[in-house]
């Protein structure tokens, strides 16, 4: 009998030959498919950033809103990768944590700046100027009072700093 199908019969292909197959040689191995770790990663690096930004007065807001964002992202990953559905569980919760950490952080700061600026007439200070429009003369001596304020407060002298 022809291992070849007859004319005409296109797509068929002969049965393996009956009898035992050796089994592979080797060791054997499972590898499991890859999975996604994309959003894991991102929750990582937004915690990072949370985390070093969350201290500074002025990037406050920066790391309360990475920490919101790491947050949110290491939740979604944390629960995807437990469902089996993507990897990277490890890096997703320490990204979450870090976002908390970073989120915490930057609203404790945050209110810490608001309460001494509060404590020492900034408000105050932005009320004057606001009611000064734009009288040059009347913002200088909001800005005048203020310093007399912090000078008065924390018994410091405030100096100009030097013009060319």
């Amino acid at each position: 009998m022809s291992q070849y199908p007859p004319p005409g019969q296109f797509g068929q292909y002969p049965s393996p030959a009956p009898g035992n197959y050796p089994p592979p040689s080797g060791p054997q191995y499972w590898q499991e498919s890859p999975q996604g770790k994309g959003m894991a990663i991102t929750a990582l690096v937004f915690g990072i950033l949370g985390m070093l930004t969350f201290w500074t007065v002025l990037l406050t807001v920066v790391g309360v809103l990475c920490g919101v964002i790491a947050i949110i992202l290491g939740v979604i990953a944390v629960v995807k990768a437990r469902r089996g559905a993507s990897g990277g569980f490890g890096m997703a919760l320490a990204g979450a944590i870090m976002g908390g950490i970073g989120l915490i952080g930057g609203c404790l700061i945050g209110l810490f700046v608001w309460i001494v600026f509060k404590d020492t007439g900034g408000t105050d200070l932005i009320d004057c100027v606001n009611k000064a429009g734009n009288d040059q003369s009347k913002i200088q001596q909001c800005q005048e009072q203020f310093n007399k304020r912090l000078e008065d407060k924390f018994s410091v002298t405030l100096t100009p700093a030097p013009t060319r």
